[in-house]
């Protein structure tokens, strides 16, 4: 992830929406949090740095949930944004790629975002 994109996602949960980050790896998903860690604790953010359960919570109710392609999944989430990181899209089986879908369900401005 570069620091354009965390930014970006910083910015997005500051403002109360609820993005979902999907990395390749584990080892991608503890990059991307601390990235997006660094713009986050000025802010009083609350960080969970549980492996596999990475999470980054506001206080304006945006929230910042990663988790690798092969994690835990992400089956109940609820997401405003879907931002797939580098590499993601292209392994993406297709039940996978519904999932995700089914996470932006509630959302009125629901978007996927590729890196």
């Amino acid at each position: 992830m570069n620091r354009y994109a965390a930014h970006g996602i910083h910015h997005d949960a500051l403002t109360g929406r609820r993005v979902l980050v999907i990395t390749r790896t584990q080892t991608d998903a503890r990059d991307a949090l601390e990235q997006i860690a660094m713009h986050a604790e000025p802010h009083g953010a609350h960080i969970r740095r549980a492996n596999g359960l990475e999470r980054i919570t506001y206080d304006g109710a945006g929230r910042v949930i990663i988790r690798s392609r092969r994690g835990h999944g992400h089956r109940g989430i609820t997401a405003d944004t879907i931002y797939l990181d580098e590499g993601v899209d292209p392994e993406l089986t297709i039940d996978q790629a519904a999932s995700l879908m089914a996470c932006l369900a509630t959302s009125p401005t629901g978007e996927l975002i590729r890196a």
